[in-house]
């Protein structure tokens, strides 16, 4: 007993003058004129030992951008389960008389080319379809989430939400560089009749400035314009105006490349003595994947609808799913007075919640090996992968910290899990708000962590 405690007190002697340089190194980071504008809530607890090392604003409600979907994310997979799947099905009727298709979807954000190309091809050949139907009733007709910012519409990452969803509901165009003076080159993938391109754009014309690629999304059409001078190779992601439209033209296309010829496509419930020919299934964990890896919010907004069809039955709105998310904040991880989830992906300027809330979101995770194995191995690595790619290459802190960042205008957060140098296990969150340039909260950021792995 007496040599337990002896070595207790060694190893808290070894302890304490580390966690005192941390503090000390985060305090005075904390001094740094940057953040005379700029606000920020810092903690830090050791897993291992079960010990708040540092709490700086633990309790001040900010707006958590991207880093929302860690909650997202612990929840989807704790209420879900790892082994969960999202899947979309096609079913035929055939009466004799009229031959009809339903495609079934229930938001699968990673439904690709791939998967639609194999989906026509598990329809017989050779014959015609009278209707093509898209079955919708998964949810309501609200495509975009509460508090979502207008003018994000014509790109990507704001897609217009829907249960049946191709590519994430946008298309990928790339535009290279001709010669002096003559429009540039450009592809648009996926194909399709869906769209339309106006390339009014020049190569080498300094003089038609920047060069943009646009939707005329203000008329709600799906006119593709580039414009202005391409100087070099240039990639955007586009989102379509209502993007269950696009997955039915686009099926319908696939369909017609392998000989079913469809006559018209609609919107309609699957009959119950329709006959499924063909199934989609997407792990959940896969969509986890991509909403902490790259950031994707349509894959966190996913998730959030399969949590409101844990209790309610379809059609599920997004605030069924924020429902759950609220319920995990206010009993698992401490909420606070105030705190708001609008959405899944942190897009919302409704979004408020703390650095505590998250940091107990991180130690549930953390005591379930189940659900932490599926968390952290998940998270972009430090110097290494996904949105954490180019942080901390020169430091102690690369390859030692497995974070989710969340950058929005005004807004740059980080939360995740570093390895100090004893070997611990710790959680942290760094939450800033209230910025003009990331690029110099980022810099500021990286040298908290230098201070934890430190």
């Amino acid at each position: 007993m007496k040599l337990h405690l002896i070595i207790y007190l060694l190893l808290f002697s070894l302890a304490a003058p580390a966690q005192r340089a941390m503090k000390n190194s985060i305090d005075y980071l904390l001094k740094d004129e940057l953040l005379n504008t700029v606000d920020a809530s810092v903690m830090v607890y050791d897993l291992d030992d079960d010990t708040l090392l540092y709490a700086h604003r633990p309790d001040k409600l900010v707006r958590p951008a991207s880093v929302q979907k860690i909650v997202t994310s612990v929840v989807a997979v704790d209420k879900l389960g790892d082994g969960y799947t999202i899947d979309t099905e096609l079913f035929i009727k055939d009466n004799g008389e009229c031959r009809n298709l339903y495609v079934k979807g229930r938001m699968d954000p990673l439904f690709g080319v791939d998967d639609m190309v194999k989906m026509a091809s598990s329809v017989p050949g050779g014959s015609a379809v009278d209707t093509l139907f898209a079955d919708c009733s998964f949810m309501d007709s609200l495509y975009w989430g509460s508090g979502w910012i207008w003018d994000d519409n014509p790109y990507g990452f704001q897609p217009y939400l829907s249960p049946l969803m191709v590519c994430g509901g946008a298309v990928e165009v790339v535009v290279s560089p001709a010669s002096k003076g003559e429009a540039p080159h450009y592809t648009v993938t996926p194909e399709s009749s869906f769209y339309s391109v106006v390339n009014e754009a020049r190569s080498g014309d300094p003089s038609l400035g920047k060069l943009t690629i646009l939707r005329d999304w203000l008329e709600d059409s799906n006119l593709i314009r580039i414009r202005g001078n391409c100087t070099k190779r240039y990639k955007e992601k586009i989102n379509m105006y209502k993007s269950a439209d696009f997955f039915l033209t686009l099926l319908a296309e696939k369909l017609d490349s392998v000989g079913v010829e469809v006559g018209t496509i609609s919107f309609g419930c699957t009959p119950d003595d329709a006959e499924r020919i063909h199934l989609v299934r997407r792990p959940v964990v896969d969509v986890v994947d991509e909403a902490l890896m790259e950031s994707d919010n349509l894959c966190a907004e996913a998730l959030v609808y399969h949590l409101a069809a844990l209790g309610n039955e379809p059609p599920l709105s997004m605030d069924e799913g924020c429902e759950v998310l609220r319920g995990f904040l206010n009993r698992e991880a401490g909420g606070c007075n105030g705190f708001s989830v609008a959405d899944g992906s942190g897009l919302s300027v409704y979004d408020y919640i703390s650095a505590r809330q998250l940091i107990n979101t991180l130690r549930y995770a953390y005591k379930d090996s189940t659900l932490f194995d599926v968390i952290y191995s998940r998270l972009p690595l430090s110097g290494v992968s996904g949105t954490m790619k180019n942080r901390t290459k020169d430091g102690v802190a690369y390859k030692k910290v497995r974070a989710k960042t969340g950058t929005v205008k005004g807004v740059c957060t980080l939360a995740g899990y570093a390895h100090a140098s004893n070997g611990h296990l710790c959680a942290f969150v760094i939450l800033n708000n209230g910025l003009q340039k990331a690029s110099l909260v980022r810099r500021w950021q990286d040298k908290v962590l230098e201070a934890i792995c430190r």
